[in-house]
């Protein structure tokens, strides 16, 4: 490689001597030429070589000028490429992470926003079930399932906005639409998405949260895109929530032992399906754990994702911090409210509602985080009444939120 280096280098310069001394040849000689002119000893000759070296020299400054003139495309067109490149999504081709940010900062420094512009809408969404089909049928699989997403949301949102790329499985939609047209586009969107096929994946799901200026006028693009994140993030616990018990299957006891219920054939919980739930319940993005709704509150299973959300490094860890309680799971001076609302709906008759509380937890390394929480009351054959809880992180959404009221 370093001898073709030299040679090209030697080569170039070459080329530049060349040039370099015919033009000033051509220069001498027309030079002369203009002095015998002016000295009244111009001959024939002299006037055909002054030609001559008029033509050559004209030619190069050409030549030079074009030269540079295409050395000047050929970088614009480089800068071009490596902008594209800097903006762009190598998988899918939509933009990507940075090109968002620039936008969403531009949206939030101009006048777009607010009572401005009511059509401002900002889409979250996020592919289901991408760990899964990695694990099982491969990345390649799993790159599909991207594309065939990207693809899908390109062709329904592009018309009205722009399709961003921000993350392994999630996409955002910058748009400016009404919500009826929001409406039909989530419709279009779920059938060519539900019709996709590739080779190997038949069918695509996808949760989706959005949120607008036309109901939300006071929130900055910021604000805005962290309401849809959280909408989303809804959708998608009730899509796993829906999956598990999907696959719980049904388990007849006797009914001697069996508590008559509204709530026994939803969602059961046994030895048959915990495995089952363990499973599943590893895919899921963000904290899952079920307890026993006794006197101890006692936990029977708990995902990773708790654990991390606890800082606990193992489960050993994590029960002993929480006790194996749910009880102890919660900041002391926030349980007593929380379990007026477990009350509440242990009592309702809507046998298919999903609680929900926010409270504080203490982490294991003392930090004192803001908790959302989605919770199932049921009854297991095995278990006796329960709770399916999902919980998420939400402590900068929080914090975000205290100091734009401040």
């Amino acid at each position: 490689m370093k001898v073709f280096s030299n040679s090209s280098k030697i080569r170039r310069s070459a080329n530049v001597m060349l040039i370099f001394t015919t033009i000033i040849a051509s220069l001498i000689v027309l030079i002369l030429a203009i002095s015998a002119y002016l000295s009244d000893r111009l001959t024939e000759q002299w006037l055909k070589y002054a030609t001559i070296a008029l033509i050559v020299y004209t030619s190069l400054i050409i030549i030079s000028m074009i030269h540079l003139l295409g050395k000047i495309l050929k970088n614009n067109l480089g800068v071009e490429q490596l902008k594209t490149l800097a903006y762009c999504d190598n998988l899918t081709g939509l933009e990507n992470r940075r090109a968002y940010k620039e936008y969403i900062d531009s949206i939030n420094d101009s006048k777009k926003v607010g009572k401005d512009n009511p059509h401002l809408s900002i889409i979250m969404l996020d592919v289901n079930g991408l760990k899964k089909t990695n694990d099982i049928y491969g990345h390649l699989a799993g790159d599909e399932l991207i594309i065939g997403s990207s693809e899908c949301i390109k062709n329904v949102f592009s018309s009205v906005g722009r399709c961003f790329r921000t993350g392994g499985d999630e996409f955002v939609v910058i748009a400016y639409m009404k919500h009826e047209q929001f409406v039909e586009k989530s419709k279009e969107l779920e059938n060519i998405l539900s019709t996709w096929k590739g080779e190997y994946i038949d069918g695509i799901s996808i949760s989706m949260g959005k949120a607008d200026m036309m109901e939300y006028p006071d929130l900055s693009a910021d604000e805005l895109m962290v309401m849809a994140d959280k909408l989303m993030y809804k959708n998608k616990q009730n899509y796993y929530t829906s999956q598990l018990m999907e696959s719980s299957p049904v388990v007849e006891g006797d009914s001697k032992t069996i508590r008559k219920l509204r709530y026994t054939d939803d969602f059961s919980l046994t030895k048959y399906t915990m495995p089952v739930i363990r499973q599943m319940a590893e895919v899921i993005p963000g904290g899952f754990f079920i307890y026993r709704e006794n006197e101890k509150r006692e936990i029977v299973y708990q995902n990773t994702k708790v654990l991390e959300i606890f800082g606990c490094k193992n489960v050993d860890e994590f029960q002993e911090l929480t006790d194996n309680s749910f009880e102890k799971m919660v900041h002391p001076d926030d349980f007593p409210s929380i379990q007026k609302s477990i009350d509440h709906q242990i009592d309702s008759e809507d046998g298919n509602s999903m609680d929900h509380v926010m409270y504080r937890i203490i982490r294991k390394d003392g930090q004192i985080r803001w908790i959302d929480d989605y919770g199932h009351y049921s009854h297991s054959p095995d278990y006796g009444d329960i709770y399916y809880v999902f919980i998420n992180d939400i402590t900068d959404v929080v914090s975000q939120k205290q100091g734009s009221n401040h």
